[in-house]
């Protein structure tokens, strides 16, 4: 099933691409205009370059996928920008990743789960297992505070 990762920005991203790109065969990246072009065109899958801190950008090159991957880093405004997507959004299956704490209005969005991480936790296998499932039990993930 096809699947899209949005906003990738560091290197763990790139290994995580990398194993998904195997694992799913239909792999999209929604990537910020902001980041370098060297690092854009590492990414494997197919590429959509826009302005992350728009909803309709990401809802549009998500449409026909069906698990998404958003990664929430600190950008203001992205956590919102992040929940109008996905109310706009045909996906069915949504994995949400972040250092952040959760808050109700995420958790209560339909078909989501919410892995909590920090930056010296490895959550790779944790999202290969989530986009792989076939259903998902939980809503959220706490590998920050284990």
């Amino acid at each position: 099933m096809p699947a899209i990762f949005i906003n990738p920005s560091n290197e763990v991203h790139t290994t995580l691409l990398k194993d998904l790109n195997i694992q799913n065969k239909d792999l999209r990246v929604f990537i910020s205009d902001a980041q370098p072009r060297e690092y854009i065109d590492s990414l494997p899958g197919k590429k959509a370059i826009g302005d992350i801190k728009d909803d309709t950008h990401i809802s549009t090159a998500s449409h026909g996928a069906y698990c998404s991957i958003y990664f929430e880093d600190e950008i203001e405004n992205l956590r919102e920008t992040f929940i109008t997507s996905i109310k706009n959004s045909s996906t069915s299956r949504i994995i949400w990743i972040s250092s952040l704490d959760p808050n109700d209005l995420i958790l209560n969005l339909k078909n989501l789960v919410y892995v909590l991480i920090d930056s010296k936790i490895d959550y790779i296998k944790t999202v290969l297992e989530l986009e792989n499932a076939e259903a998902i039990d939980r809503n959220l993930i706490d590998l920050k505070n284990v």
